[in-house]
């Protein structure tokens, strides 16, 4: 990662920092949905991000439509994100646990694979494990026993921790594999 991309990702962070902050002071309706809302906003995003990349180079790229695909879901799921905005704390509640769920999932896989090869693991397993928590936590409290203030508090400590990670993957010196 360049000088310019850490600082980026560092100001990012610091950013979500500060969102989760104001989450955790709102009541529960308007903090679940500026959750949603910063979802929406990430993945649309991302997907975008993909697409254009797409567009400009990786279409010329072995497995250039890999990054297409993963464009195309990314955009899916923030327009979905967006039309589910309107309806009950419950149903944004279950879309987001399912997106922690399915994202700590891949982490630890990620993890894992990376423990096999004998890379750095340990950083990706522990946010995989946590996202995997943070989605049973808000399960549990905010659809069981309806709790949605306790759901919103989880994500926003989810938020910061996410965060607090991102920071101190900028500061990492990254592994560098050359082909011999």
């Amino acid at each position: 990662m360049s000088r310019i991309g850490r600082i980026l990702n560092v100001i990012a962070a610091l950013f979500m920092i500060a969102v989760a902050v104001l989450m955790f002071f709102l009541d529960a309706i308007h903090g679940l949905r500026l959750v949603l809302l910063v979802i929406q906003a990430g993945m649309t995003l991302r997907g975008l991000r993909a697409i254009v990349y797409y567009l400009s180079m990786a279409r010329h790229m072995v497995g250039g439509k890999n990054v297409l695909f993963r464009g195309m879901i990314f955009l899916d799921l923030g327009i979905f994100a967006g039309m589910i905005f309107s309806h009950p704390a419950v149903y944004i509640l279950i879309y987001i646990s399912i997106l922690h769920i399915f994202t700590g999932t891949v982490s630890v896989l990620r993890a894992n694979e990376s423990r096999k090869i004998g890379s750095s693991w340990r950083l990706k397993m522990a946010f995989g494990i946590t996202n995997i928590l943070l989605a049973l936590i808000v399960m549990i409290c905010g659809i069981a026993f309806g709790r949605l203030r306790i759901a919103v508090w989880a994500y926003s400590i989810g938020f910061i921790y996410s965060s607090v990670l991102s920071i101190i993957s900028s500061f990492r010196h990254t592994e560098i594999v050359y082909i011999q």
